[in-house]
């Protein structure tokens, strides 16, 4: 009978497809100190250091794994400097693993934190330890660990919640009706997602709104499904993820704006748009 209990270890990186290898020895040093763990690919191909792109993933894929899963999470464009390496875990019980560098910026807005570990105990890290492969030598082995019950004290030293790194995401409100955000993820049909989540909206089906972009003002309806516009149209909707999207039906509205992760939108509601 197949074990319902099987520990998971999910993987995140900027790694590509030229990284395989780098992705196939983190694999080897987990299945050493734990041959029954369950290895996911979440992701290798977030955008190279793009910090924001890799908080998108992780904090709108975690929540549908099994609670006791550990996240290995690979943007590390300070690998080998003194930024700390933790491991955090949350009240209903995920553990992440990543650099102090502002991924975890989106996980513990909606979750409280119930340990948070700076890994300092070299007896759990893959000797000689490489300044440029942190991923493979020290968290690999400690996610292996975690999943072998391993107590998190164990790992290293108590570390302040306090001082976990906000990379800097823009989101304010410039008044009732006009928003100033990011782009927060691009995917590969150029659907634009924003920071702006939908409960923070009271948007009606078929409202017209707008965008300021690089000095430029683009119009589209709020629908709830891409069929709604005609071929090519702009369009606003909720994504799966809930978040505010700005896309195209059938076409790439990144491309055509010529936008990239982390440029700023001012979004304009429908009230403005009637002035």
């Amino acid at each position: 009978m197949a074990n319902l209990h099987k520990r998971i270890i999910g993987l995140i990186t900027d790694f590509g497809s030229k990284g395989q290898h780098y992705i196939s020895s983190m694999k080897g040093v987990i299945l050493n100190i734990n041959p029954e763990v369950n290895i996911i690919d979440i992701s290798h191909h977030i955008t190279p250091f793009s910090i924001i792109e890799a908080s998108y993933i992780i904090n709108t894929t975690y929540k549908y794994y099994p609670k006791g899963t550990v996240f290995i999470i690979v943007v590390d464009p300070g690998v080998g400097s003194a930024r700390e390496i933790l491991v955090v875990k949350s009240v209903n019980n995920y553990y992440f693993i990543g650099p102090n560098n502002g991924i975890f910026l989106g996980i513990f807005e909606s979750n409280e934190i119930s340990e948070c570990i700076e890994i300092k105990n070299e007896d759990y890290f893959i000797k000689p330890i490489s300044k440029t492969f942190q991923g493979r030598d020290i968290m690999a082995p400690i996610a292996a660990n975690i999943t072998k019950d391993i107590p998190l004290s164990n790992f290293g030293v108590v570390f302040n919640p306090n001082k976990l790194i906000s990379y800097p995401i823009e989101l304010k409100k410039i008044s009732d009706k006009e928003i100033s955000c990011t782009i927060q993820y691009i995917d590969d049909f150029g659907n634009i997602i924003t920071n702006i989540k939908a409960n923070s909206l009271s948007l009606k089906d078929g409202a017209t709104l707008k965008i300021k972009l690089k000095q430029t003002e683009i119009s589209g309806k709020f629908v709830q499904f891409f069929e709604k516009v005609i071929k090519n149209s702009v369009l606003f909707l909720v994504g799966s993820s809930g978040f505010l999207e700005i896309s195209k039906n059938q076409g790439n509205a990144a491309v055509d704006f010529g936008v990239s992760v982390g440029d700023s939108i001012t979004v304009l509601l429908p009230e403005v748009n009637k002035k």
